[in-house]
């Protein structure tokens, strides 16, 4: 296990985040204020391992693959378990920004509070 932590808040636009850009973006329970609105906030996690393309994501019950991680992505997961997740269908359709990690897999999650997120 690379990574694991649960959810314990849900900014009011994070979701409307997901739907609209099939992005999400997750931050440990100690975000700045001024961003609550538009993150997944969870628990503290440690990253044993770094993040890489073939690793496999759990999240709400749901399993993505890892496409491609953004050069920042695993520090900032380290930092203040910040990152942002896009799902895609396809790999190619896509080009990793520096902070995201990029997933691949069919449909969205429905994220709900309680719910965990896992790396493996």
């Amino acid at each position: 296990m690379k990574y694991t932590v649960t959810f314990t808040a849900i900014g009011n636009f994070a979701l409307q985040l997901l739907k609209n850009r099939r992005s999400l973006i997750i931050f440990d329970k100690d975000v700045h204020y001024s961003y609550e609105d538009v993150v997944i906030s969870h628990t503290k996690g440690t990253l044993n391992a770094d993040i890489c393309a073939g690793d496999r994501l759990v999240i709400a019950e749901r399993t993505y693959t890892v496409s491609d991680v953004g050069e920042d992505a695993n520090a900032n997961l380290r930092e203040s378990g910040h990152v942002t997740l896009r799902f895609v269908e396809e790999s190619s359709e896509a080009i990793v920004q520096p902070g995201e990690i990029l997933l691949v897999g069919s449909g969205l999650p429905r994220i709900m509070v309680g719910d965990t997120l896992t790396i493996e």
